[in-house]
This record gives C-alpha cells, sequence and structure tokens, in this order.
C-alpha cells in the first residue's frame, strides 16, 4: 500500500504539473474526480488494513505520508477523503497507544531489573541507565502522536491528554519501584549503620534518578484538556506527586542515617535520675567524648550529599536531615518531660543541639530553616533545664567531662 500510495500521489502530482494551468477552469471537477480517485485507493487500503494486527506500528508511515499529502493540497485538505482517512485509522492508533502502554511498563520493570545504580553510568544531568531508557520511550511515543497532525481537535486533544497521562503515570510508577529498591537496600538497613557509614553512592544514584525524573516530568506533562473541555495541568499534579514521594524517599534515608543518635540518645539514657544504674554509670565518670563521633558522622554525610546528590535537592535533603536529628531530640527530651536531667545529660544534649546548629549552618540552611518549631522547643528546654542546675552546681563544672565546645546556637 506504501508504493500504491507513492505512485497514486506521484500520478496526481504529475497531472497537476503538466496540466495544472489547463485545468484551472475546471476546478470543481478536478476536485470530485481526486476525490474519487482517493476513494478507489480507499478500496484496497481498507481491504489491507482489515488483515492487519491490532495496534501494529507497521500502518503509522502510511498514515503518516497520506496525511500529510493531504495537509499540502489546499483543496484536499479536511475533504471527504482525508476525513475518511482519519475515521479510518483512528482505531488503529487507539489500539496502537494501548499496546505501547503496556509496553511502556514492561520496559520499565526491564530497566530497573538491569539498573546497577552505579555512578559512573550516570549521565552529567545524573540520569542513570533507567532513567536514560524510559524517558528515551516517553519522547518517542509523545512525539508520535504530536507528529500525526490529527485534524479532529477533540480526538487530537484525547490523543494528546493520553499520552501524557501516560507519562505521568510510567514516571510515577518509575519513582514508587526505585523507593521500594531503595527501602530494603542492605547497606541501609538499621544495625548495619554506624559511626562511619556513609551515604552510600547507590543510594544517592536512586534519589538522584528519581530527582532528574521530577525535572522531566515537568517538560513532558504539559497542559491538556480533560473531559470537561476544561485546561488541566498534568505538570502540576505529577509534580506535586512526585515531590511527595521523594520527600518520603528522604525521610528514610535520613530516619536512616539518624540511628547513630538514637544509639548515642539511648546512651545517655542511662544517666536518667530515676534509673537504677543512674549513679553507677555517674561514679564512671562520663566523658563528652562519646558526642564526637556522631559530629563525623553527620559532617561526612554532609560532604556525600553536597558532592553526590542532585544540586537541585541538595538543600531539601539536607534540611530532611537536619530536622529528622532535631526531631530525635525532641522525642528523647519529651519521654523525659517529668524527669529532671542529669547534668551530664544536659551538657551532652547542649553541645550535641548547638554543634548541629552550627555544622548545618555552615551547609548553607537559613536562619528561618534552622530555627523551626523543633529548635525553639528543644532551645527552651534546655534552658530551663541550664537554669534549674545552675541553682545546684557551679558553671565550672560545664568542662568537668573533657570536652568544651565553640559553638553557638543563639
Amino acid at each position: 500500500m506504501m508504493e500504491l500510495a507513492d505512485a497514486c500521489i506521484e500520478f496526481l502530482q504529475e497531472t497537476l504539473e503538466h496540466y495544472g494551468e489547463a485545468l484551472n477552469v475546471y476546478d470543481r471537477m478536478m476536485y470530485e474526480m481526486n476525490e474519487q480517485f482517493w476513494c478507489l485507493y480507499g478500496v484496497d487500503m481498507e481491504s489491507v488494513l482489515v488483515k492487519q494486527e491490532s495496534g501494529t506500528r507497521a500502518i503509522l508511515p502510511l498514515f503518516h505520508k497520506l496525511n500529510a499529502y493531504f495537509y499540502e493540497e489546499q483543496e484536499l485538505r479536511y475533504g471527504k477523503f482525508h476525513m475518511h482517512l482519519h475515521k479510518v485509522f483512528a482505531p488503529h492508533i487507539v489500539s496502537y497507544l494501548e499496546k505501547e502502554e503496556a509496553t511502556l511498563r514492561e520496559e520499565l520493570d526491564d530497566a530497573l531489573e538491569r539498573e546497577t545504580w552505579l555512578n559512573e553510568n550516570c549521565t552529567e544531568d545524573f540520569s542513570c541507565c533507567a532513567v536514560q531508557d524510559i524517558v528515551g520511550l516517553v519522547k518517542n511515543n509523545q512525539k508520535l502522536v504530536a507528529e500525526l497532525r490529527w485534524p479532529d481537535k477533540t480526538f487530537s486533544e484525547h490523543l494528546q491528554s493520553r499520552t501524557q497521562k501516560t507519562t505521568a503515570d510510567i514516571f510515577d510508577c518509575y519513582v514508587t519501584k526505585v523507593y521500594d529498591v531503595l527501602r530494603v537496600y542492605p547497606r541501609l538497613q538499621r544495625g548495619v549503620i554506624t559511626y562511619n557509614s556513609v551515604l552510600p553512592d547507590e543510594v544517592c544514584v536512586m534519589m538522584n534518578s528519581c530527582i532528574t525524573v521530577r525535572l522531566h516530568a515537568n517538560e513532558l506533562c504539559g497542559n491538556a484538556t480533560n473531559s470537561n473541555n476544561s485546561e488541566y495541568s498534568y505538570r502540576t499534579e505529577i509534580n506535586e506527586q512526585l515531590s511527595q514521594r521523594i520527600n518520603t524517599m528522604f525521610e528514610f534515608v535520613c530516619s536512616q542515617l539518624s540511628q547513630c543518635l538514637v544509639h548515642l540518645l539511648y546512651k545517655l539514657g542511662r544517666y536518667d535520675k530515676d534509673s537504677i544504674i543512674s549513679h553507677l554509670y555517674t561514679m564512671m565518670g562520663p566523658k563528652l567524648a562519646i558526642v564526637e563521633p556522631l559530629f563525623s558522622h553527620v559532617r561526612q554525610n554532609n560532604v556525600q550529599i553536597k558532592q553526590e546528590i542532585h544540586p537541585n535537592s541538595t538543600s531539601n535533603l539536607l534540611l530532611c536531615w537536619y530536622n529528622s536529628l532535631l526531631t530525635t531530640i525532641a522525642e528523647w527530651l519529651t519521654e523525659r518531660e517529668n524527669i529532671d536531667m542529669h547534668h551530664f545529660q544536659l551538657v551532652a544534649i547542649s553541645t550535641i543541639f548547638k554543634t548541629l546548629f552550627s555544622e548545618f549552618s555552615s551547609q548553607g540552611l537559613t536562619e528561618e530553616q534552622l530555627r523551626n518549631a523543633t529548635y525553639r522547643m528543644i532551645h527552651n528546654r534546655i534552658e530551663y533545664e541550664e537554669t534549674m542546675n545552675t541553682l545546684n552546681i557551679d558553671t565550672t563544672r560545664n568542662y568537668a567531662y573533657g570536652y568544651s565546645s565553640d559553638s553557638s546556637a543563639d
């Protein structure tokens, strides 16, 4: 049918070229003749299309060729056969898109199975191999629909809306599946995280791939028209949805990294005044050096985040981790709301609190971000405990545990 279409187009073009001037006075007659000519072609075309497999890509070149020809011929554009052409091909196009949607989901699973999450396989925009594959496929799908140049506005908007929704669904599915992989990643499990643990490169690649997908969604999910004929933005919806999922991913990662602080606070809990072993640990001479490994852990991971995480989300991840650390401290203090803090606990918590403020301030977080509600709650509790302690303890005891800090969180 492609060869026959080429022959028909060539015949009509040659006829117009050689006899066009003489036949100008018979415009209406020539129009009817051309329509009848293409109707005869259509009989053979439809008999061939009926035999084609539903949703096959093989018919698309034929449609593109014929549709392009009728668009160029002003007399035939939107004529009887041109509109009939779209009516005949519409079911095939819909079937093809349905098959492509299923193929995209299969390709997504295959791409994730092949993915190694290695830095060296990522591009300059932080896209891993799986993202490159998926983005390439959805771009081709959208390009195909754009090149159809469907004359029926309603159906054209339906096709555009459908491809954008498919793109949004694929991107959302990708981020969800990556999060599932990240949650069970062996080096990110509780009990494995130690003071020497640094955020694994593979985890950074996973998070970067999701951030990159969100950026591609802004590009590929534009405005469409919904069933109520009102403008609808898939871009806004998918951006909010992906941002929420990425934030959940950040919170999980930060929660895992904060286990070092949880472990440290567990040790400090031994000095609770209502604890049986509190006096024993006090007699052993507590040293504030116990907090040093935590600060080293925080600094190493802050460097890793700054170097390996997509610049678009570095600050968001740092803020998420800072909030996670503060929340852990706040929960520990809340559990001891009705217990006077041991002096060593107070000095240790105050040192941790001030050093975290200083460390994350040096990473570029703003005063507004740092001095949030959780910060103020901890700050007020420390001030209260310090006031109560100064009634009974000489302030020189601040240096009694072999450590001093110049950091300030005032």
